[in-house]
């Protein structure tokens, strides 16, 4: 109530204003509208900003800092007819990054200086329809990529998850499909499956392949928004010993996210040596803690930083899908498509990629 008293003070503030320019001759009708709309403008800021994340929190020890970003569009001399990139997820090797696009079945090659219309820039594959891809990952012991399509119907009318292991040509310009692998998860809807991959090496003590979850639980529905309870699903390849091609991969254990990630939705992880991190999309928020490859659980509670934000504290990075390390204090992300649902200020930041560093101290 306290809010809509105030808007209609100001209001009345900005007809009287107005009646007292009225009486200057040389008032336009502008500089009337003018008046108006910025006390309207102070309002919402000032409201806003009352009770905004921005305002209530040391920000700067928990802000991201932007340090480079462009839209895929600007990164690739060839477009190939293409003008949609849906980046949902990417993986750096070496100086590259590769990025899966659920959008088309190209992989994005891009260097890691992401320098604009360069020539080492380039879409690997067919177009192709819509593949669904959400992950990326490098299996370094096959020189191999794997890729999650977040569900797929089964051939027992369920939905998993599909892992697909490409193979990249020497050029970067196109790539071989080895062989698909159902993971052995049953899925509760179509749209709320396996949003992030990570390849991992153990030695001695196998390979694994770690999957996160988009909805809570491992679900959609009302339960999946249910904040905080995230889940890791860790997998090892089992595969015929006559035929290499019939595989699957198989769940050893299920990992519960610390509650401190109190995300709605989680788009992406990556981690670098014990350091582990996870994105969430309609947060905007990036969640880091530690993680034991011995135990396979988390081992501190972690802490949240946020995507930069407007001057009204408002979302501006609203599609993070993707994410990698650079180094300890520096992450690279990829941006999806903005839905028609989405504010507007969505747009101009969506189908990128972008370089972030942490803040001081972390």
């Amino acid at each position: 109530m306290l809010p809509c008293i105030l808007t209609v003070v100001l209001i009345g503030q900005a007809l009287l204003q107005g009646s007292v320019l009225a009486s200057d001759p040389k008032a336009s009708f502008v500089d009337r509208a003018n008046t108006i709309f910025d006390l309207l403008a102070f309002d919402r800021h000032h409201h806003h900003s009352k009770k905004s994340i921005c305002e209530q929190t040391d920000w700067r020890k928990q802000s991201l800092k932007l340090v480079k970003e462009i839209p895929f569009a600007g990164l690739f001399q060839d477009l190939r007819g293409e003008s949609k990139f849906e980046a949902s997820g990417l993986v750096h090797v070496n100086d590259t990054y590769y990025v899966v696009f659920d959008s088309h079945r190209s992989l994005g090659v891009v260097n890691d200086k992401l320098e604009m219309m360069s020539e080492s820039n380039l879409l690997a594959g067919e177009i192709g329809e819509e593949s669904q891809f959400e992950g990326i990952t490098y299996r370094p012991d096959t020189n191999t990529f794997l890729v999650v399509q977040e569900s797929h119907l089964h051939a027992d009318n369920t939905l998993k998850p599909l892992v697909e292991e490409l193979m990249l040509f020497p050029t970067n310009t196109a790539y071989r499909s080895m062989r698909a692998c159902d993971m052995d998860v049953e899925l509760s809807h179509a749209n709320k499956g396996v949003e992030s991959i990570q390849y991992y090496d153990a030695g001695e003590q196998g390979k694994f392949l770690f999957a996160l979850c988009e909805g809570n639980f491992c679900v959609g529905g009302k339960r999946g928004k249910k904040v905080g309870n995230g889940r890791l699903i860790i997998s090892q390849l089992e595969t015929d010993a006559n035929n290499n091609t019939v595989c699957k991969w198989v769940p050893i254990k299920t990992v519960h996210v610390p509650s401190t990630a109190a995300f709605t939705d989680y788009s992406g992880m990556a981690f670098s040596g014990k350091r582990f991190g996870i994105v969430s999309q309609e947060d905007s928020a990036l969640w880091v803690g530690n993680f034991d490859f011995g135990s396979m659980e988390f081992t501190s509670l972690g802490k949240v930083y946020h995507f930069p934000r407007d001057n009204n504290c408002d979302m501006i990075y609203c599609t993070v899908e993707g994410l990698s390390w650079i180094d300890h204090h520096r992450i690279a992300v990829t941006l999806d498509q903005a839905k028609a649902d989405q504010p507007f200020v969505c747009t101009p930041k969506d189908q990128s990629i972008a370089v972030f560093m942490l803040p001081h101290g972390s």
